[in-house]
């Protein structure tokens, strides 16, 4: 069994578990949206009536909602069933460790703001995409692991993706490629139906399930070297 047939066996397993998780959580599949939703809700009242003290409450609505999300997301890898009355634990679940990763980048922002001289180069957006690319499995790595540091977190991160960067990012950069090429707003021929409502939440929904599936892949990349993957494949025959 060469090494292309193992790790599409393990997507194809990392998808299959995916569907079969969701299927037992369907109204999980309304749940991206309805975060996104309701925390700009509350994020719009609160800057309102706070002003610029707002926006230290909106990082906590946004810890919040993030905890709330990754909550559900655990629980749907983790196979079980969820129910809606498990949305007062799920905001509190991983604050703290959203919260602390939350600091230590506004930590560094504010130190390239700092001691970075203006110039045409944009060091901050630099801070994001570095944000972006190291810290691509942080949500896997907050929820199946528990890291509750920022530093800690990135540290996790960082060293799942020098491990696996090859296996993790090939899935990733190929479902980003499809979502790139999909026809932006394909049902606004239905009007502010189709283009509000609509597709925001097959947008969402297909977030969710790709979540899902890195979920799954993380817990079948994470802790295992690829020689223990090709033995373990190649000794069972399966995935």
């Amino acid at each position: 069994m060469n090494v292309l047939t193992v790790y599409l066996r393990i997507y194809a397993d990392a998808f299959r578990q995916a569907l079969a998780g969701i299927g037992k959580n369907a109204w999980t599949l309304l749940l991206p949206i309805a975060v996104l939703e309701a925390n700009q809700f509350v994020s719009a009242l609160v800057i309102g009536a706070l002003g610029r003290l707002g926006s230290f409450v909106v990082w906590a609505v946004w810890a919040a909602a993030a905890s709330c999300y990754l909550y559900f997301l655990g629980e749907v890898v983790a196979k079980s069933t969820v129910k809606l009355d498990e949305f007062g634990r799920s905001f509190g679940a991983y604050f703290w460790s959203i919260a602390n990763l939350m600091f230590v980048f506004w930590i560094a922002s504010l130190l390239i703001e700092l001691l970075v001289p203006r110039s045409s180069f944009d060091f901050g957006e630099l801070l994001k995409w570095a944000a972006l690319i190291l810290l691509n499995a942080s949500p896997e790595v907050i929820y199946q692991r528990g890291t509750r540091g920022g530093i800690e977190t990135i540290q996790r991160s960082v060293k799942f993706l020098q491990d696996n960067w090859i296996e993790w990012g090939i899935p990733n950069l190929a479902i980003l490629a499809v979502w790139y090429y999909l026809p932006p707003a394909p049902l606004a021929m239905l009007g502010r139906l189709g283009d509000q409502i609509i597709t925001p939440v097959i947008e969402g929904a297909l977030l969710h399930l790709v979540m899902v599936f890195r979920g799954h892949l993380f817990a079948a990349l994470d802790g295992s070297s690829h020689r223990q993957r090709m033995y373990r494949y190649r000794s069972s025959g399966t995935a």
